[in-house]
């Protein structure tokens, strides 16, 4: 076997040699391309070598915003994709029969579908999606090809070589049946390096700077399913609502579980688990997976008669983290190479595109000659670290106090909410500015300050875990976000005013601390509740209305 080469390649010099040619790889190489720069792209997998399915399936608004402005991918992703329209979270009741439907769980649905029917509001949100993977990673890989990126497939890494200025990056044929094993190695050279291979930590690994989160020991399990239950009455909610339409996490004691409705024909479910509550028969042929869904007896009956596409994956160690992300050496650690904590919320693509806007600069800078600013690289790693450790403090807590916790549960989910607020600042594209984007496109909870109103938040949260009410003869909690057209008419100003929509969601983190004084202190009205209603049938259904679109093919602005 051959290193399979694109036709656009004709040399072995390079400005940036990408070593990973799956999603993150290719936005990488879109972006540096844009930027006038000769970039390589080395890909393990042969050309035409199906795509492997892989978790990330829903994209957040960060995640969106940057395909739209940075990729062009708007109009693609309202093509091919599901438009999800928010988060629902299902926790299972204490001290009681778990339920075998989820209508006699716990549930706190935070949805934007009341605004789908109102003109003024559902065209200027940021639209987020439910995606199968291997179209979307082939469709950002052939649109690195065609900007001038080169791929050289069939290309296992051996070494990264570091010099001043310029590195070598060795790289071999893969292994195979037609392979030559006294072939002589290619060799690319280039000025910066950027390891975008996922869970492998291909440069990481060879410097010895990549490491087991401490403190989390988590694992997860997962596959797509087909022929899953479709009656309506098992999936509507609140005002009629289908869940399908959100992603759905359902929760117990050290473990949740995520329900991602991709097609009519596919959903991805799969659980993370804390390891020192859950011992679950990892050899078994699902790894442990349905032993996993009996501790949720809703998801079971959600899952009757369902088939498995593809075999279990199995992950004994979620998180890792790294000593820093990118150096003044000329290298860079984007995505899952870089560190990685939980699937919750699905911030793992969207840190990648983070990343890869924090560091375009850097290299566009190196490659002209210009020599790395150290403090700015300092800047960025002390960022990534306080990130990491911010994000495995929440998931911590989340699997020791607030998945089987419902009061903690839905206080921390609607405080963290708020965090979608910054990315309205950049959702007009003419608001994609390299000014903006250092304000409010950072690593998510990156300071100090942020970290502390975090941590502080969630220490109060705990404080109603215990709360009575909660136990074996207690009400449901049932509660709902559902901003319709009273809320759309008293924040109306928000939504047409220049640049003052981001306050709209700033005020979605108040009813963090609404529910906090309706359940707690007794001080205010339970909104949530009375927004939420009965759960039962009407309104709308899992088909979804297009929404009207700009001349682009997003939704106008």
């Amino acid at each position: 076997m051959q290193v399979e080469v694109s036709e656009q390649a004709n040399q072995t010099q390079y400005d940036v040699a990408v070593i990973g040619g799956g999603l993150v790889g290719s936005m990488a190489a879109i972006m540096l391309r844009k930027r006038g720069l000769r970039v390589v792209v080395l890909e393990s997998r042969a050309r035409g070598q199906g795509l492997k399915t892989v978790v990330g399936e829903s994209l957040t608004e960060g995640t969106s915003v940057f395909l739209h402005h940075e990729i062009g991918l708007g109009e693609w992703l309202r093509e091919h994709s599901f438009r999800k329209f928010g988060f629902d979270f299902v926790t299972a009741p204490r001290d009681r029969p778990a339920p075998r439907v989820l209508d006699e769980c716990h549930e706190l649905l935070l949805s934007l579908t009341p605004l789908e029917q109102i003109a003024g509001a559902f065209p200027r949100l940021i639209p987020t999606y439910h995606v199968d993977r291997p179209p979307l990673d082939a469709e950002v890989a052939r649109r690195a090809e065609a900007a001038g990126a080169v791929f050289m497939y069939a290309s296992s890494v051996r070494r990264v070589e570091l010099g001043d200025r310029h590195h070598r990056v060795v790289v071999q044929a893969n292994a195979g049946a037609d392979a030559d094993a006294d072939a002589e190695p290619c060799v690319v050279t280039c000025k910066w390096v950027l390891d975008v291979s996922g869970r492998r930590r291909v440069l990481a690994r060879q410097l010895g700077i990549t490491h087991d989160l401490d403190g989390l020991e988590t694992a997860a399990i997962w596959t797509r399913f087909t022929n899953v239950r479709h009656d309506p009455e098992f999936w509507q909610t609140f005002r009629g609502i289908d869940r399908r339409r959100h992603t759905i996490h359902l929760s117990g004691p050290g473990f949740w579980f995520w329900w991602i409705h991709i097609d009519d024909h596919t959903t991805s479910v799969g659980v993370s688990f804390d390891k020192t509550q859950h011992q679950p028969d990892i050899k078994s042929d699902d790894r442990g997976f349905w032993e996993m869904a009996q501790k949720f007896p809703a998801l079971v009956e959600a899952l009757a008669g369902a088939e498995p596409t593809e075999p279990f994956s199995y992950y004994a160690k979620l998180g890792h983290r790294t000593e820093h992300w990118v150096s003044p050496a000329g290298y860079a650690l984007i995505g899952d190479a870089s560190g990685f904590v939980d699937a919750l919320y699905s911030i793992g693509i969207e840190m990648a595109c983070r990343q890869l806007v924090a560091v375009a600069p850097l290299i566009t800078a190196a490659c002209a000659g210009e020599q790395p600013c150290t403090t700015t690289i300092a800047g960025l790693n002390r960022d990534h670290e306080l990130m990491q450790d911010s994000v495995r403090l929440l998931n911590k807590f989340k699997y020791e106090q607030a998945w089987h916790q419902p009061h903690v549960l839905m206080q921390t989910a609607l405080y963290e909410l708020g965090e979608i607020a910054e990315l309205y600042h950049l959702h007009p594209a003419e608001l994609w500015t390299p000014k903006l984007l250092a304000r409010h496109y950072r690593l998510q909870w990156s300071s100090e300050t942020r970290r502390r109103r975090l941590v502080r938040f969630m220490t109060a949260a705990q404080r109603d875990g215990g709360r009575e009410g909660v136990g074996e003869r207690g009400p449901l909690l049932a509660k709902a976000l559902l901003p319709g057209r009273l809320v759309y008419a008293v924040t109306w100003p928000l939504w047409h005013l220049p640049r003052a929509r981001p306050y709209f969601f700033i005020i979605t983190r108040l009813w963090g601390y609404m529910e906090r004084l309706a359940q707690r202190l007794r001080l205010w009205p339970d909104f949530l509740k009375l927004m939420a209603g009965p759960r039962g049938a009407r309104s709308p259904q899992l088909d979804v209305h297009p929404e009207p679109a700009g001349a682009d093919g997003e939704p106008s602005t």
